[in-house]
């Protein structure tokens, strides 16, 4: 039997000499269970999402959302009634803005009014998602480009926010 350099974490345990037998046994435990190929895949991916969740909060949101609107159509679906009126309050509330005081610069205006046609647009798919449910396939594409749409213009806001930073200090 060969010897063999055993791992500082693993324990080695000695078993007394049987008859018959010239060399003793050793039975070495490692205190890690051994890592496959899959779970070190998973330990990477698990790591990366970890260090970059800021980065991906829209689209965690809109997973949560998905999840939660499909639980409250099994429960009550007549709740979507409360939540298509809501759906038009951010129209309401921005028109109520640009009539108290307008924005001092268009590219404000514009964003103003992009932001609240994407909440109109989002509170919408919310009462159609908890009326018919949020895997119809319409609602489930409008879903999807719904946060893909939210998830760009995260990372585009976030990025232009850390050079303005940067370029500021």
């Amino acid at each position: 039997m060969s010897r063999r350099t055993r791992p500082s974490a693993a324990s080695t345990i000695h078993i007394p000499r049987q008859r018959g037998r010239r060399e003793p046994v050793i039975l070495v435990v490692s205190s890690e269970p051994s890592s496959t190929l899959t779970s070190r895949a998973a330990l990477a991916v698990g790591r990366w999402a970890w260090k970059h969740r800021l980065a991906w909060a829209p689209t965690a949101i809109a997973t949560a959302l998905l999840v939660v609107t499909g639980a409250v159509h099994l429960i009550e679906p007549r709740t979507a009634w409360f939540l298509a009126v809501l759906a038009v309050a951010p129209v309401g509330v921005w028109a109520w803005g640009m009539l108290r005081r307008r924005p001092t610069s268009r590219q404000a205006a514009a964003l103003r009014a992009l932001l609240a046609a994407f909440a109109t647009a989002v509170g919408a798919w919310l009462a159609l998602a908890v009326w018919f449910g949020p895997v119809q396939p319409a609602l489930f594409t409008a879903w999807t480009v719904l946060t893909l749409a939210a998830q760009v213009a995260w990372l585009v806001a976030r990025r232009l926010t850390f050079v303005s930073e940067k370029e500021s200090a």
